[in-house]
């Protein structure tokens, strides 16, 4: 069996799909990418319809669920749930993330420290607009990787 290399890309489940590519190209740095299936004959076939943005080199297919999808109280900024996707960025871009959030009026939790002799620094957790967990953290061991690149875009 062969090893695999790294993730390509995910698919997220949301409500309310033009608020999501908001929500991921302006908050989080992704570049929006493809539409797929926006025919209505498609979609009432029961075709997907999403679109997909980048971050860095990896793809999130961004998907309207296709029925009820449930989700976390709205206070709860952190937990798995079965809808949590964590994003990685380099530690002097860290506070730049939490300033972005607040800027956007974003709620978020942390930072939070993570153990000291663990490879990951802080984190902070937050959702998006349909309800979905989100961590950004750093990395204690951070080298960046020359054939990978493993941060969001935050400028």
């Amino acid at each position: 069996m062969a090893d695999i290399d790294s993730i390509n890309h995910t698919a997220v489940c949301v409500h309310d799909l033009p608020q999501a590519v908001r929500f991921y190209c302006d908050v989080l740095g992704a570049t929006p990418h493809q539409r797929t299936n926006f025919s209505t004959e498609d979609a009432l076939r029961g075709v997907a319809v999403f679109e997909s943005v980048i971050v860095e080199d990896y793809l999130i297919a961004l998907g309207v669920a296709p029925g009820f999808m449930p989700m976390p109280d709205d206070g709860k900024l952190r937990g798995a749930h079965g809808f949590r996707h964590g994003f990685v960025v380099t530690r002097a871009k860290f506070g730049d993330v939490m300033e972005r959030l607040k800027s956007y009026g974003v709620a978020f939790e942390g930072p939070n420290e993570h153990p000291a002799n663990g490879p990951f620094g802080e984190s902070i957790y937050f959702k998006d607009p349909s309800g979905n967990f989100l961590e950004v953290l750093w990395r204690r061991d951070e080298e960046p990787n020359p054939k990978k690149r493993r941060y969001i875009n935050v400028e």
